[in-house]
């Protein structure tokens, strides 16, 4: 069979007729169907990026400034709390787009989109119980931050991609 042929597997390919074990596989290699499983895991890695790295990055700033459990909280550390969340966002961002297999750019977006709700339901549940700390406008800057960083991070990756 050359390259164009491509073999009948339809219902009616024959009668009593059906495909052998190398057409079938070479019939299923044709597809080439990877795309949904790459974009699934474009967009996981970017989560997993973001969850380290905004982990990593908040411990080494308590862990710098020696702030505890309960400690006031000072304006330079969320100010650098609010910095460094930018960034990781924009790195999981620019990961999320570099690794998607189509439409970079709506990969991360739809990541974005999973960031927003995530965050709506963490401020929600934490509102529900009463656990929204002396600083109300944290969580939802802290919620808004991600979600542009992720779009901040695929536009870098668009415009390095089109800079080459």
């Amino acid at each position: 069979m050359n390259q164009k042929e491509k073999p009948d597997l339809s219902i009616g390919a024959g009668p009593g007729s059906r495909p052998d074990l190398e057409e079938a596989f070479e019939s299923w290699s044709e597809m080439r169907d990877t795309s949904l499983l790459r974009g699934v895991a474009a967009i996981i890695l970017g989560f997993l990026v973001l969850t380290f790295g905004a982990v990593v990055v908040e411990r080494t700033l308590i862990g710098i400034t020696g702030i505890g459990p309960g400690d006031s909280v000072t304006t330079t550390l969320v100010a650098w709390s609010i910095g460094s969340r930018f960034v990781v966002a924009a790195l999981a961002g620019y990961l999320t787009a570099r690794t998607a297999p189509k439409a970079p750019f709506i990969h991360a977006a739809a990541f974005a989109g999973v960031l927003v709700f995530i965050s709506v339901a963490a401020i929600s549940g934490q509102a529900a119980v009463g656990g929204i700390d002396d600083r109300p406008w944290f969580p939802p800057l802290m919620s808004l931050i991600g979600p542009f960083g992720v779009l901040a991070g695929a536009a870098l990756f668009r415009m390095r991609a089109r800079g080459r």
